[in-house]
């Protein structure tokens, strides 16, 4: 089951992008959605949620309105875009616009993923077809890669747990962290682990010498 964010300000656009991909998904793959609501909410807020529901694996993709004008602390779909890039660049998002050639000016945008709505709400067209097809394709690409790197930082850190000295499989780690960042906030790396065990080291070490004044 995939799930797929919708941020667009109008309802009948968000309820014509979900039928456009409902109507050309492959039989077999599972969509339902996931509209963020704007109203009343600031860019910390939304930007926080996203956050949270990419590393959660709440959605699997995010349909942005590249346009957005409704909202008391005015969000622009550029910006949502750009937070998303920015947090995990490897996540799948698609920009939704009329004006195609503006929204391709940001330095985040790939110019395969910003997609026309003439032409996107249009459900019988096979171009339509096509690109909800790389949508799903996007999304399973994206989805291997993170399962793969959680799988072998799973393992290292079970290495690393047998063996806390062993610099390779340290290095390992790091590495491994440093990539699935692309895909999923690190609450606690190994970094930070070790920071707080050579602080902690530190403190019983002044406790230890205080005592024996």
């Amino acid at each position: 089951m995939y799930r797929i964010g919708i941020i667009d300000d109008v309802k009948s656009e968000r309820d014509d992008i979900q039928v456009s991909i409902l109507d050309n998904v492959n039989t077999g793959t599972e969509v339902e959605f996931k509209e963020y609501v704007l109203e009343h909410k600031t860019k910390e807020n939304l930007f926080s949620e996203i956050r949270k529901d990419v590393s959660d694996e709440v959605i699997h993709a995010l349909i942005v309105d590249f346009r957005l004008d409704t909202t008391e602390d005015i969000i622009k779909g550029w910006e949502i875009i750009e937070f998303t890039h920015l947090e995990f660049p490897e996540f799948p998002v698609v920009i939704m616009t009329n004006v195609p050639d503006e929204s391709k000016e940001s330095e985040y945008t790939d110019a395969d993923k910003v997609y026309a709505k003439k032409i996107f709400l249009n459900p019988q067209s096979e171009e339509t077809n096509e690109l909800v097809k790389n949508i799903i394709l996007n999304i399973n690409r994206y989805n291997k890669h993170r399962k793969d790197l959680e799988a072998k930082l799973t393992i290292e850190l079970q290495k690393l747990e047998k063996d806390s000295d062993n610099i390779q499989v340290l290095e390992n780690v790091i590495s491994i962290e440093k990539e699935l960042a692309k895909y999923k906030q690190i609450y606690q790396t190994v970094i930070d682990m070790e920071l707080e065990m050579d602080n902690l080291k530190e403190a019983f070490a002044l406790l230890d010498k205080y005592e024996n004044m």
